[in-house]
This record gives C-alpha cells, sequence and structure tokens, in this order.
C-alpha cells in the first residue's frame, strides 16, 4: 500500500491481469466483434471455439453477424490477446467504459479520475504531457483564474 505525504489518497497495487479488469459487458456489440474476429485470425476457429466454449455453428454464426458476440464469448478470448493488441481493436472510450472509468450515460466515475491524476503526478512523463495538455486545451481558463499570460 502506498500513501504520498501531500495526498490522502491510498493506493492499493493491482495484481489482476490486465484482461481480469475489463468487462466486456461494457463493450459495444462491434468492439466484442472485433475481438472475436481478430482472435480467429490470430489462433484460428479451433482454438477459438474452445476457448469461448462454442460450437461451429455458434462461430459461424457469431461471424457473420447473424447472432450477438455475447460477452461471456469475449472474456475467455480476451486472455489470448495482450493488452496491446486489445487497444488497438477497442477504441478508447470504449476501453475506458469497459474499465468502468466512463459510465454508460458517458459520465465520469470522478472520484477514480482523480486516484489516475494523483498516479499520474508521480510519473514525470505522464505528468509532463498532462501539464502539456492542460496548457494547450485550457489556456484561456488557465489565464484567467491565474491572471497572468501564458505565452505559446
Amino acid at each position: 500500500m502506498e500513501q504520498s505525504e501531500t495526498s490522502d489518497v491510498v493506493f492499493m497495487p493491482d495484481r489482476r491481469e490486465w484482461w481480469e479488469t475489463v468487462d466486456p459487458a461494457r463493450l459495444n456489440e462491434d468492439a466484442r466483434y472485433r475481438i472475436l474476429a481478430y482472435a480467429v485470425e490470430k489462433y484460428g476457429r479451433k482454438r477459438v471455439r474452445e476457448e469461448a466454449g462454442i460450437s461451429r455453428v455458434t462461430l459461424w454464426r457469431l461471424l457473420e453477424r447473424k447472432s450477438p458476440v455475447k460477452p461471456e464469448y469475449v472474456k475467455p478470448l480476451l486472455k489470448l490477446l495482450s493488452r496491446e493488441e486489445f487497444e488497438r481493436l477497442v477504441t478508447a472510450r470504449e476501453r475506458l467504459k469497459a474499465l468502468g472509468i466512463v459510465r454508460d450515460d458517458g459520465t465520469i466515475d470522478y472520484s477514480l479520475a482523480l486516484e489516475i491524476l494523483a498516479i499520474a503526478k508521480e510519473d514525470e512523463y505522464l505528468r509532463n504531457a498532462l501539464l502539456r495538455f492542460v496548457v494547450q486545451e485550457f489556456r484561456d481558463d488557465l489565464k484567467k483564474m491565474l491572471g497572468i499570460s501564458l505565452q505559446a
């Protein structure tokens, strides 16, 4: 357990595999289909059927988009993907939804977002990227707030 001296936020390290944190039910149908199709392309129909526990007919129906790709079919397939492959297949917004950061109604879990920012301040690269983003995207707001001129 880590706690910075300037923060009341306590961080518990997450020892789970990346795919264990993903809720496929929160991914849209298109994202689940992309994961299925990629797994079939990379590992073949037989391996995908075995991992997902589905029949040949069911797999055919899924690939032909005659049936929806259910979350329970996708969850075991996530183990076959690297985190980078998952990130290429699923948009950032979809990933944030699947991780529970963005709710179904589009709102953000603010406590989780603040925890992420607290962690980010400890990483020099991420801290600098975040500061550049804030200055670039909120320049006028910062000028008003700070009462100063920010040069380009």
